[in-house]
């Protein structure tokens, strides 16, 4: 799914948390008129947004660098978060008033209720991004034709899908990294090749193979290339491999 795309469809969702907690005014917050309580909510979930989002995506990318379950990553990232997010809140609710620093009962209070609120619209944005899937359309002349599904798939736990970003050889072992995560998994990297094919891609080192619709960024090293792919995972290209994937148009 494009960026853009897949940004647009995450702040719908935002809005759409924001104005269901419009409705039920949790937090002390129903007293108030519906206009504000409106205007409160949406505002705070995209402040939110812009903060969780991106600390959500380098956890997410430690957490599959330190080998730990996304499940950690999702939720060091929602305790990490809360923090400027309390102060953000706290701001907001002291506006026109003198700021006058919270106590230790009201700080952790309000802590937590973010926490709450924050890790679960975290939560919805990680898990909803994991199980989306658009497909291609399909030329207007060409049949409708369901893209086979790679092999490799099967050997991955039911929850990694549904993207493969790249496979990288750790000892007789195969990373398979995905757009939130990666799994280890015993296998040859020739035979995986093999395996995750109909995905468009190319083996640019002895240890990467990358799926070209993953590639996000691509950084010179004198002669030497590096791929920055989707999650944040970067693969090296061998000198061999660079003009060849340059000839392909892959940057």
């Amino acid at each position: 799914m494009p960026r853009s795309r897949r940004i647009v469809i995450d702040i719908a969702l935002m809005i759409g948390v924001g104005l269901l907690l419009a409705v039920l005014g949790p937090f002390g917050t129903f007293d108030a008129r519906f206009a504000y309580r409106l205007i409160y909510w949406i505002a705070l979930m995209l402040a939110g947004y812009a903060l969780y989002k991106p600390i959500m995506a380098g956890a997410l990318v430690a957490a599959a660098r330190l080998h730990l379950p996304e499940m950690a990553g999702w939720a060091a990232a929602a305790i990490l978060a809360s923090v400027p997010m309390s102060v953000i809140v706290w701001w907001v609710e002291r506006l026109g008033q003198p700021l006058r620093w919270p106590d230790a009962d009201r700080a952790l209070l309000l802590y937590g209720n973010v926490l709450v609120i924050g890790g679960l619209a975290s939560l919805l944005l990680w898990y909803g991004q994991t199980r989306r899937t658009v497909a291609p359309e399909p030329a207007l002349s060409a049949p409708l034709v369901a893209t086979p599904r790679p092999a490799l798939l099967d050997r991955l736990p039911p929850g990694f899908g549904p993207d493969i970003v790249a496979l990288e050889m750790e000892d007789h072992y195969l990373r398979v990294h995905g757009a939130y995560g990666s799994e280890l998994i015993l296998l040859r990297m020739r035979d995986a090749v093999q395996e995750v094919a109909p995905l468009i891609g190319a083996q640019v080192h002895r240890s990467w193979w990358v799926a070209r619709a993953a590639v996000r960024e691509t950084h010179r090293e004198g002669r030497g290339v590096r791929l920055v792919l989707t999650g944040g995972v970067e693969a090296r290209v061998s000198r061999a491999m660079v003009p060849v994937l340059e000839a392909e148009g892959w940057w």
